[in-house]
């Protein structure tokens, strides 16, 4: 069955891996002033001399340091972070995706439909719950498909039974109607008491 909300980008759950990707950015971005700020403190007490367009400047390090970093290395600090973000992107796409997936099934078996396999990609996330969900949907599916069968043999059986009904010589024949037609609904009962529902008394 061909699937109308097959994943076709990288960025699919947009809220979700929105906040991932900005948790990932901040947490890099405070990460680097944490370790300026750590660096800084351990060479309070140091002086640091830079030599800039023929110009000799002493001072002391931290404040070098920190002005240096905004002056001249914003735009690695900027690109890492990009580098984080687009990287994370992908990251979270391995669980995001599935996400998604599990979502849109679960839709589909809202509207009764159960004729479909979820399948994952290689890399993503998910995998056992996958397995778990499709060893679901072929439950349900034998289960419905056979209490379809069921149906249809116990309306045979119960058709057979009145058109034999009333007729001379034709009591061991609806006699043997019903009998199986109870049969079949014994079985039909057994599949059905197999599974727990809710408020089941």
């Amino acid at each position: 069955m061909k699937r109308a909300w097959r994943r076709r980008n990288y960025f699919i759950k947009k809220e979700l891996q929105g906040r991932y990707i900005f948790s990932f950015f901040i947490f890099m971005v405070f990460g680097g002033i944490i370790f300026t700020l750590i660096f800084s403190l351990m060479s309070a007490d140091t002086l640091t001399v830079v030599y800039e367009d023929y110009n000799l400047r002493i001072g002391k390090t931290p404040f070098i340091l920190i002005k240096e970093i905004l002056r001249a290395d914003w735009i690695y600090v900027v690109t890492a972070g990009l580098s984080v973000a687009f990287i994370s992107m992908f990251l979270t796409h391995r669980f995001a995706g599935p996400m998604y997936r599990f979502e849109k099934s679960v839709e589909e078996m809202l509207r009764g439909n159960f004729n479909f396999e979820i399948k994952l990609r290689k890399k993503d996330e998910g995998k056992e719950l996958a397995a778990m969900m499709n060893q679901l949907l072929n439950m349900i599916s034998a289960d419905f498909k056979e209490m379809r069968e069921l149906t249809n043999e116990i309306e045979l059986k119960l058709k057979n039974a009145s058109e034999s009904a009333g007729k001379i010589g034709q009591e061991k024949e609806t006699s043997l109607e019903l009998t199986g037609a109870r049969d079949l609904t014994g079985r039909l009962r057994h599949i059905l008491h197999a599974h727990k529902i809710k408020n089941d008394s």
